[in-house]
């Protein structure tokens, strides 16, 4: 068996984060991404800035990224921080593959309770249908921000297609905050 640690790890929510996007994990290996949902098909950074009215910046620089989550105090972090996997099954991001060899947990309670100007909290995912350990690790956080009066909604997957309904779910749960996936 393999560690697989989370790509990345070290990149913590600025102290002023207001609303933190949880996902899942992002494996060290993985070339092509530069950051959190930086996968060619993940749209979070086409959905994301949409919602405040601002272009999409899905193929834009690492800084202009940066400079978009200071400017609306938005931080990330997922749930895994390692993985333990057969040799050769380092790239495998399959959900039911990685919740079944999860290594260690990142303590999004510690993250959470370090965040004093956190409103929301939105993990992007909607089921958990064949990922039991994550939907338990996912309850705790909900339970911990329904204790601490910090909104927690679960988002339609940025992942694999964008569309309409996708863009104005997002819109109204994070901006108007007129819906609310409960999780």
């Amino acid at each position: 068996m393999k560690a697989v640690s989370h790509k990345f790890k070290n990149i913590l929510p600025a102290s002023n984060t207001e609303i933190l996007i949880v996902g899942t994990f992002a494996p060290e290996n993985e070339e092509d991404t530069d950051f959190f949902y930086g996968r060619p098909k993940n749209f979070l950074w086409h959905l994301l800035p949409v919602c405040w009215n601002e272009g999409s910046l899905k193929e834009s620089t690492l800084a202009h990224k940066k400079e978009f989550m200071q400017k609306h105090k938005i931080g990330f972090a997922d749930l895994i921080d390692a993985l333990e996997v057969p040799e050769g099954e380092e790239a495998n991001t399959d959900d039911t593959f990685v919740d079944s060899h999860v290594l260690r947990w990142n303590d999004i309670i510690s993250i959470i309770n370090d965040l004093p100007s956190l409103k929301a909290v939105y993990f992007t995912r909607k089921t958990f249908n064949g990922i039991p350990n994550m939907k338990s690790q996912l309850n705790i956080v909900a339970a911990h921000c329904r204790q601490k009066g910090v909104r927690i909604c679960k988002l339609e997957t940025p992942a694999r297609h964008f569309s309409v309904e996708k863009q104005q779910q997002w819109i109204d749960t994070i901006i108007l905050e007129k819906t609310c996936l409960r999780a």
